[in-house]
């Protein structure tokens, strides 16, 4: 499970592009501008807040630091939106559960001021967080014994203090005591099946023991898989992750 301290990290991280008079809308976790239902978002702008809060708890609120976000769908329902983060210069937020496929409007009013984006609602829009500008993945693994079923946490990445100082840690997959990978996605939750995902690491395609909600925030997904011996030596590797069709942005993992 991720904890709550690296899930703040890149909570707070700005994936978007900032521009004075308008707003931008993308993941929270990649560049893309196409959303899905209960996935997590980044709008990004000039004059979103007045102040900066974060929510403290869940479920999200839908008003905080003076900010609601609106979101009416395709099919003219409007509901209020979940509200991790809010900043003069970014807001994060979770895209309804339940909002309609298709093309949908976003209106933030923060007090003083309205700002409206139209955003695309697809079924899945699977995107990897990663920690830092690096591509460094927010990442767990824990370490297996198959003695006694006995786990231990494996580092994936070291950091000093900020986020950019954040570097890969390389993972050793072990002989008896295999390694299982959690990568924190968002996008997922309307999945087809667990047979409709893949992950990609290198050159490798794996099948997820689990690929859904991670259960502790809202909008934050979780994709489980095992870490094969016959990826020993690969270095520094991308990885991706695909559901039904749709391949998502790509972080980086180290192998011993």
């Amino acid at each position: 499970m991720l904890r709550a301290s690296a899930f703040l990290i890149f909570c707070v991280s700005t994936f978007g592009f900032a521009q004075t008079n308008q707003v931008t809308i993308t993941s929270a976790a990649s560049a893309s501008p196409d959303l899905a239902a209960a996935s997590l978002a980044t709008a990004t702008g000039g004059n979103l807040s007045t102040q900066t809060a974060k929510a403290d708890s869940v479920p999200w609120p839908t008003s905080l630091g003076g900010v609601t976000v609106q979101v009416t769908d395709s099919g003219s329902m409007t509901r209020v939106a979940g509200l991790l983060f809010v900043s003069p210069g970014q807001i994060n937020f979770q895209i309804p559960v339940n909002t309609a496929l298709g093309i949908a409007t976003v209106i933030i009013n923060n007090g003083s001021t309205t700002l409206t984006a139209h955003v695309l609602i697809r079924p899945v829009t699977p995107a990897l967080f990663s920690i830092n500008d690096l591509g460094v993945a927010a990442a767990t693994a824990v370490r297996i014994a198959l003695s006694n079923g006995s786990q231990s946490p494996v580092p994936v990445f070291q950091c000093v203090d900020t986020p950019g100082s954040c570097r890969l840690v390389p993972i050793d997959p072990g002989l008896d005591t295999p390694v299982y990978l959690s990568f924190y996605a968002t996008g997922l939750q309307g999945r087809s099946s667990l047979d409709g995902v893949r992950v990609t690491i290198g050159t490798l395609v794996l099948t997820p023991t689990y690929a859904g909600p991670q259960g502790q925030f809202p909008g934050l997904d979780q994709v489980n898989v095992p870490l094969l011996l016959s990826l020993r030596g690969a270095g520094e590797v991308s990885v991706t992750v695909t559901v039904d069709g749709v391949t998502s942005n790509a972080v980086k993992i180290s192998i011993q």
